[in-house]
């Protein structure tokens, strides 16, 4: 017997219809993306080819969502740009995918309960790339991205994501270019249109196409030099096949002062040179023009700023996808900008539902600052506050806190500080948190690892989240030390002991040990390996263990005459497995196989001599051999001169009755030697040919 034969087989044919399906289908188990401060997947590392329904209705900008998939991220940052790349069929980009109209949505909230939408979008239009944006959010909180496609089309994508506080919002003119504070990264989302004046870099090699302006989507950016020294960039392209182009100006009159603007490097290359560009320390070009000519690569050489100079960068998408791009600075040069700092009193052992307080420290050597704006981030009281000097602070929380100081100056530009704190528990002389089982379920099968373990939190302080009004409570249960969610049924399981936690929002916990258990493993039995002759016809006898009702089905061998039958019979015809299934009603089922080895007997026997004189004695020519011998094709007797006297076809074997009577014409042959020839049929549909003498006798 052998057990394990076709197991694979049968497995993949009782669950062919979740093979493939992404394991992320559900707001449960998103993906989670730890780092999405500049975040990109993998080409088409993601999918919702074979999605399900996750439950929640479609997004407010959705057509329907049969087959969404989701993903989780904490905010370090009060911004987020989400792209989907898809097809990226729009001016021949590269692809990230095979998803053809991609949809996206932005959400915030508990997963299983209530959760509210921040964020919509819907490619329409069948670009195969979309992205979308989101400012103010909660720095700390958890937020999850949705992604289905128009009218459920599925396939692959990329996802790329960026984090980050954004600097003075971009003008899409050099008189209201957003003015850069420091060298801290960040992404504009969108770019669109060439402003007032669409044609203001046309002096640079923005504007050797002579036949359009020099900006189509464009934006502009403005600094003064605080120090002397190099400068480097890289833009990078929210959408990494979009032709990104660029100029950096210095402005002798100042900021957003632009009518004597001096151009200092340009990079306005096209495919195969596009995707990032920038200024690097070692590129030689001052320019590179249009095309992507033989040494080209999309960077230029870095540019000397000089302390007290002011400069300005215009930034053009050339593909005009409307997507837009980030921005990381270098060099050994720095803007001219104040100096975000704080402090954190005390600065250490700070529980929840304890005081602290924030005093700023911030500084502008060359300029003032007339705005402070803090976010004391998820569960801070207060949560936001505007001002130099916030009043003590606590959190009614415990865990990993964000402080978020931003700070404006009089000429234009925001930075952004930011320090991290935990928050102790502080379970004392509160109510005692419990962890209540709701229901368990024991494995159905032996392995089948579908175990659930149902749970609910207790007193102790429940967390909370406040939805556009709408308070829900809710705890953060662990299943044996992985990280706490919102999720309290824990489905999947294999059998033994589990650790489930609860936790609350001082940090409180309560723990149970839950065993799983399972059903002894269902072994058939389809008996022992057979050798039999060609012909010979088997039995089959199936039986399973432990004792149970099964029924039983024969799913490989030759002819089994009853294949949903405990106990049957079969014709092999060659070597090969029969293979028993024994299944209970609760669907467990074991599987056996025994190996049959035919023995090929091709023997076919014929008389030498035979009497046709009416005694019943030998009157008849016949062609005998064993059981494998299935029938005669062809009888032909033949006399001494050749002539066909006789032909038979399709004859039975082994039948006295059936043959050559020693006959021809109708007239009694005479007593003599013939010829016969015989093509003999056996039960593999093999043929044997003979041929030889007979006598006949009267």
């Amino acid at each position: 017997m052998i057990r394990s034969y076709l197991l694979s087989l049968v497995i993949g044919l009782t669950i062919s219809t979740s093979f493939g399906q992404p394991s992320y289908d559900n707001c449960n188990n998103p993906v989670v993306i730890n780092d999405v401060t500049n975040y990109c997947s993998k080409v088409a590392e993601y999918t919702n080819i074979m999605a399900t329904p996750s439950g929640y209705g479609s997004a407010t900008c959705w057509s329907a969502t049969n087959t969404d998939v989701w993903f989780r991220f904490r905010a370090f940052f009060t911004d987020v740009n989400i792209t989907i790349i898809g097809t990226n069929a729009r001016g021949g980009g590269t692809p990230g995918g095979t998803m053809a109209r991609p949809m996206v949505a932005l959400y915030r909230g508990i997963c299983g309960g209530t959760i509210s939408e921040l964020e919509c979008g819907a490619d329409l239009s069948g670009n195969g790339v979309l992205s979308i944006y989101q400012g103010g959010l909660i720095v700390g909180l958890d937020y999850y991205i949705r992604v289905d496609g128009v009218n459920s089309s599925t396939g692959t994508f990329q996802l790329c994501i960026n984090n980050f506080n954004p600097p003075a919002l971009p003008g899409q003119d050099c008189r209201t270019a957003g003015v850069l504070c420091d060298k801290s990264p960040f992404v504009v989302q969108k770019v669109s249109g060439g402003g007032i004046d669409p044609d203001e870099a046309f002096n640079s090699c923005l504007g050797d196409n002579s036949g359009t302006n020099s900006e189509s989507s464009s934006v502009w950016f403005t600094w003064k030099a605080a120090t002397s020294g190099t400068l480097t960039f890289i833009l990078k392209p929210l959408n990494p096949s979009d032709d990104i182009d660029f100029a950096v100006y210095e402005l002798p009159s100042g900021i957003h002062v632009c009518d004597d603007k001096v151009v200092l490097r340009c990079n306005a290359t096209a495919p195969p040179c596009a995707g990032p560009t920038g200024l690097n320390l070692t590129d030689p070009d001052i320019t590179e023009n249009l095309n992507c000519n033989a040494g080209e690569n999309g960077f230029c050489k870095y540019i000397d700023m000089v302390q007290g100079k002011f400069y300005a960068l215009v930034v053009n998408n050339f593909t005009n996808t409307g997507v837009g791009f980030g921005v990381e600075w270098g060099g050994t040069g720095e803007f001219a900008g104040p100096e975000s700092n704080f402090g954190i009193y005390p600065p250490s052992g700070l529980k929840c539902e304890t005081d602290f307080q924030v005093i700023d420290s911030s500084q502008f050597a060359t300029g003032s600052i007339i705005r402070w704006t803090w976010n004391f981030g998820k569960d801070g009281i207060p949560q936001t506050y505007v001002g130099q000097f916030p009043p003590p602070i606590r959190y009614n929380s415990f865990g990993e806190k964000f402080v978020t100081l931003t700070i404006e100056t009089d000429i234009g530009c925001k930075v952004t500080e930011i320090r991290r704190l935990y928050v102790e528990p502080c379970c004392e002389d509160l109510p005692t948190l419990q962890l209540v089982i709701d229901s368990t379920r024991d494995l159905t099968c032996f392995k089948s690892n579908d175990g659930m373990i149902a749970v609910h939190g207790l007193q102790g302080t429940p967390f909370d989240e406040d939805l556009n009004g709408v308070i829900t409570y809710y705890y953060q249960y662990s299943l044996n030390g992985q990280d706490f969610t919102s999720t309290n049924r824990f489905t999947n399981l294999p059998a033994g002991k589990h650790t489930i936690y609860v936790q609350d929002r001082k940090g409180c916990l309560d723990t149970l040990e839950v065993t799983i258990q399972e059903p002894p493993e269902v072994i058939a039995n389809a008996g022992t390996d057979l050798e039999i002759n060609l012909g010979e016809i088997i039995d089959l006898n199936g039986s399973a263990f432990p004792n149970d009702a099964y029924t039983y089905n024969w799913l490989r061998g030759q002819n089994i005459n009853c294949s949903v039958c405990q106990n049957t019979t079969a014709l092999p015809t060659k070597d090969g497995y029969y293979t028993v299934l024994a299944t209970n009603d609760r669907g467990c089922f074991g599987l056996d196989s025994i190996f049959v080895h035919v023995i090929k007997n091709y023997d076919v026997f014929t008389p030498n001599v035979f009497s046709p004189n009416g005694d019943n004695i030998n009157d008849l020519f016949y062609i005998n051999g064993p059981k494998s011998l299935s029938k005669i094709d062809l009888l032909q007797i033949f006399d001494r001169w050749g002539n066909l006297i006789y032909e038979g076809k399709d004859l039975i074997p082994n039948n006295p009755s059936v043959g050559w009577n020693g006959r021809a014409g109708g007239q009694a042959c005479n007593p003599g030697v013939y010829v016969y020839v015989v093509k003999a049929r056996f039960l593999d549909d093999y043929v044997e040919s003979i041929s030889g003498d007979l006598t006949l006798l009267r």
